[in-house]
């Protein structure tokens, strides 16, 4: 009796191990059957267990609706196998089998051969990305009978802490072109997937070309160029991104290159937040510039497996961490002085890092194996599309990118447009300031060149010939540039145009000249020269703080009186010298003794001195080629009495 319940034990216990270690898939339904029995397993590698005579009866059986580390090899990494007889249908139509997602990799063989393989198989710290449905195409001559199915998996080191291995799902056998239409659907679902980030990446990159376009228009506003250079790096990565995940390329160049790669572009980010905010480069822009860098080899290490991820998941953490608190206090500082872009961009700065926050920390868990989904904060979800909360604050934040670059665009073309009212009427200031002809005056060649250092200078001469025929040669440099010494020169020319009219002394012009500019309460101050020549050569000269002038490449001996407009009622010594036929006299502005080559070599008084002689034109061109720094004023007079002008 007890021999007899052996034997039914036996049976009963070799039946159900045929069963477990075989499906009979002839009977389809809807050209579509899902194997549902265990499959044989063992860890390791070795071709043979690809054979059909290869007897694996000792081997475990495994489910596949759940992944090993679920059923008792938690941590398995590397190589290992399944194996399942399977009968297919007796059909002429061509047969194919769907294994799902298989992390890292997967080849499938039946009888031996070898048939496609999902994913890249490599000995190394190395996975791809993966559809949820395949199709790899079973021989024809394999319909109708039973065959060994032997999956060869590959588990990558890299994630094998964090993420499961095996089969993600039931394996599918049946129609090829039915399993071929799944792929193309899981494709389409895969390219859908990226829709919401691509929408927000979008987004950047159109902001970046219209930024780019702000700077070829006003290439001073160097935080446009940053911009443009951190949103289109950014969408340009993205798109490499999606591209290599849609081709099934390599994770490991999505999560471990790119990152790299993407140091710049997350460096000129950092930099463009500093120059919008009109903030110099500090220390904490180079340490979030230091962190970027540090983050980025940080992953690359942890992708190719050199740092475990236990002790590289909370560094990325500590780092993205500290990024985030220099961004907001850098925000806060400038929202403390007033800033006005710090105000548009403060909320949703706040935002992204608190949802990139809380992403990061998921993420962490789910690489230290502490957590079973590293999902983002998600919005709404229809099973293929996916809207995350950290997608729309991105979005917000481009957006108010948007809107202040929009707004600092227009304060630009306003202030433009200002400053092009005010160089145009400092030009025409300066067509008073510098006369384009000077006067034809009897017994004097005159001759003048101006060269200002930027739009409008302070340089001024200009000549007056007297009710007693002599002549009035005053010049001068007013302090500053630009509207403010214009103007300047503009009330020294409204006092000389009065004083001229009368006959005064040189001495006695400055002396008025001075109180005027002394009561202005302007702030600046001129350096003067006041020179006049007699019909019989008499010259008299009085000087405030200005260049002597040149008298037959010799300098006159001046005394020099403060310049106009800084003590009222100061007093100007007067000289007197005569000229004779033939003498030159020049007079210029120290634009052309401050005149510096690039290595800070000045032209300097001998070389000033040495070159007097030469024409207004060619001293100024002289000063010019060596370096110039200031406006360079220089003119130039013969004296040739009328007696001798008769002659």
């Amino acid at each position: 009796m007890r021999k007899t319940i052996l034997v039914i034990i036996l049976l009963f216990g070799s039946l159900f191990s045929l069963k477990a270690q075989s499906f009979d898939a002839s009977q389809w339904t809807q050209g579509l059957t899902t194997i549902t029995s265990p499959w044989h397993f063992h860890p390791g590698d070795d071709p043979a267990w690809a054979s059909p005579s290869f007897d694996d009866s000792a081997w475990p059986l495994l489910s596949t609706d759940r992944q090993w580390q679920e059923q008792g090899y938690g941590g398995l990494k590397g190589y290992a196998w399944y194996r399942l007889r399977v009968k297919l249908p007796a059909t002429t139509q061509p047969l194919a089998i769907d294994i799902g997602s298989i992390s890292s990799a997967g080849e499938v063989y039946a009888d031996g051969k070898l048939l496609g393989s999902e994913g890249i198989m490599r000995p190394k710290p190395e996975w791809s990305f993966h559809l949820k449905a395949n199709a790899i195409p079973l021989p024809v001559s394999c319909n109708g009978r039973w065959v060994e199915i032997a999956v060869r998996i590959w588990k990558s080191p890299a994630d094998s802490r964090y993420s499961t291995g095996g089969f993600s799902r039931r394996p599918v056998v049946g129609s090829l072109p039915l399993l071929q239409a799944a792929s193309h659907v899981a494709l389409d679902d895969s390219v859908a997937s990226f829709l919401p980030e691509g929408v927000v990446q979008l987004l950047g990159l159109v902001l970046g070309c219209f930024s780019l376009g702000l700077f070829l228009l006003d290439r001073r506003s160097t935080e446009y160029a940053w911009f443009a250079l951190g949103s289109i790096g950014s969408a340009v990565l993205s798109a490499i991104a999606w591209v290599v995940e849609l081709r099934k390329g390599s994770l490991t160049f999505v999560d471990a290159d790119l990152p790299l790669i993407t140091i710049p572009v997350s460096a000129a980010a950092a930099v463009f937040l500093w120059r919008f905010l009109r903030v110099r480069s500090d220390w904490m822009l180079l340490t979030i510039v230091g962190l970027f860098a540090i983050q980025g080899c940080c992953t690359a290490l942890i992708f190719r497996g050199f740092v475990p991820m236990a002790l590289g998941g909370p560094a990325l953490l500590l780092v993205y961490t500290a990024v985030n608190v220099f961004l907001i206090t850098r925000f806060l500082l400038s929202l403390r002085a007033g800033s006005r872009d710090a105000r548009l961009l403060i909320v949703p700065m706040i935002l992204q890092v608190i949802g990139g926050s809380i992403d990061s920390v998921r993420g962490v868990l789910y690489w230290l194996g502490l957590s079973r989904s590293p999902t983002p904060l998600t919005v709404w979800s229809n099973g293929v599309l996916t809207v995350q909360w950290n997608s729309i604050f991105e979005a917000l934040f481009f957006i108010a990118i948007g809107a202040a670059l929009i707004l600092r665009f227009s304060d630009s073309a306003r202030e433009e447009k200002r400053l092009s009212t005010e160089l145009a009427a400092a030009r025409s200031v300066q067509e008073h300031l510098v006369p384009a002809q000077l006067p034809t005056l009897p017994g004097l060649d005159l001759n003048a060149v101006y060269f200002p250092a930027a739009e409008v200078g302070g340089d001024f001469y200009q000549v007056f010939q007297q009710s007693d025929d002599s002549a009035l040669i005053v010049v001068g440099d007013v302090s500053g540039k630009g509207l403010r010494a214009a103007m300047t020169g503009t009330l020294v020319l409204g006092g000389l145009r009065s004083l001229a009219q009368d006959t005064l002394s040189p001495s006695e012009i400055l002396y008025r000249l001075n109180n005027q500019l002394a009561n202005s309460n302007d702030g600046g101050f001129v350096t003067c020269l006041c020179a006049r020549i007699a019909p019989d050569g008499s010259l008299t000269l009085a000087n405030a703080g200005h260049l002597a002038p040149y008298r037959n490449g010799d300098e006159c001996e001046l005394d020099s009186g403060l310049p106009l407009g800084i003590v009222a009622s100061a007093d100007y010594t007067e000289t007197t010298l005569q000229l004779e036929p033939g003498d030159t006299l020049t007079f210029m502005s120290d634009g052309v003794v401050e005149a510096q080559t690039a290595s800070g070599e000045l032209f300097g008084f001998e070389r000033t001195q040495a070159i007097s002689h030469q024409s207004a034109e060619q001293i100024a061109a002289a000063a010019q080629q060596f370096g110039q720094r200031d406006d360079i004023s220089v003119l130039t007079l013969a004296f040739a009495p009328a007696e001798v002008l008769q002659l």
